[in-house]
């Protein structure tokens, strides 16, 4: 591992400035999870390691020594930590004569390396569904922390106050409560089961729009006193330039076709009347071909005519350029 006091000045410029106390609780048990999977991990990159050769009876004396040797356990403590993390080399430097206890005394009592080091000795974390300095049981108990409908703070640290964060279904100190837009299919002491109510319901009893307490913006209730969608398009809230087009709850402006002047939908099909350029045929505006027209528009000499939609424009031929205006010859006759 890299000297501690250099490790130490590179993490204190990486750490931010104050950590309250339940931060630096919650950092230490995962700091010490993060031990114990490196541990474990090291255990299966040294599980098989052998001398080479053939499986000689030597070798397979000299492996069981190794299975439970001081050299495998220096291996595995080597490659705990990234030189880079405090926290880590911190632990490990001062609870290194716990890890060896384990390694060479206790590791065939106590096989949960994560139980016995980080919540039994060293009192970092807890176990899952408690939280706090005392491991106290989260909210609801700690078998099901908010009755399985949320998550309890600092589950399984030190740290934490055990309330609980409620899944959007849920609310309520316990998270046994349904949020709006959801009613309940289950409720007991223990359990709870939240359903969304239809789309259409702010509140509701059941999961249909006729179970509605009330409908939610851009919905209005019928004569059967269901939720049913209002066609906000039936006003005309949109510009001259757009169509309406009526959505779920809600409606969309959406631009008209660029040969329109205004519309009633999506393409040319839909004009009111042509943009300039464009005109009827066949029920939708379509472009006008000003360079097929019967009057030549463009006039000036060695001027050709180039379509474009809804308009055109006047190029010099090949052979010439524009020069103030008039069309220059770029290549003379001949060459």
């Amino acid at each position: 591992r890299a000297p501690l006091a250099m490790v130490f000045c590179i993490s204190l410029l990486m750490l931010p400035s104050a950590l309250s106390a339940g931060e630096r609780r919650r950092l230490a048990c995962s700091t010490c999870r993060g031990i114990v999977d490196r541990f474990n991990q090291g255990l299966a990159d040294t599980a098989k390691k052998n001398f080479g050769g053939g499986n000689t009876a030597w070798e397979e004396k000299t492996l069981s020594k190794y299975e439970s040797s001081e050299i495998r356990l220096v291996e595995i403590i080597e490659n705990l930590c990234d030189s880079s993390n405090f926290e880590c080399n911190n632990m490990v430097e001062e609870h290194e004569e716990h890890i060896e206890k384990w390694w060479f005394k206790l590791k065939k009592k106590y096989p949960d390396l994560f139980k016995w080091f980080c919540i039994e000795t060293i009192e970092v974390c807890c176990p899952s569904g408690t939280y706090g300095p005392d491991c106290l049981a989260c909210r609801g108990g700690s078998e099901r922390p908010c009755h399985g409908n949320g998550h309890c703070d600092g589950d399984g640290t030190r740290g934490g106050d055990g309330s609980c964060s409620c899944n959007k279904e849920y609310t309520g100190d316990f998270c046994l409560d349904c949020s709006k837009g959801y009613f309940s299919t289950l409720r007991n002491e223990t359990h709870s089961v939240c359903t969304a109510c239809h789309a259409s319901c702010k509140t509701c009893t059941g999961s249909s729009n006729k179970d509605c307490l009330d409908c939610k913006e851009g919905w209005i209730k019928n004569e059967e006193e269901a939720c049913v969608d209002l066609d906000e398009c039936a006003t005309s809230p949109c510009k001259d330039h757009q169509y309406c087009l009526n959505t779920d709850g809600s409606f969309l402006c959406k631009a008209c076709d660029a040969s329109c002047v205004g519309c009633t939908g999506e393409g040319s099909e839909k004009c009111k009347t042509c943009s300039p350029g464009y005109m009827k045929e066949d029920g939708k505006c379509t472009d006008i071909d000003e360079c097929n027209l019967p009057e030549k528009v463009c006039v000036k000499e060695n001027q050709d005519c180039v379509n474009t939609s809804g308009s055109y424009k006047c190029v010099c031929s090949e052979g010439f350029e524009d020069k103030d205006g008039t069309c220059v010859q770029t290549i003379k006759p001949g060459k």
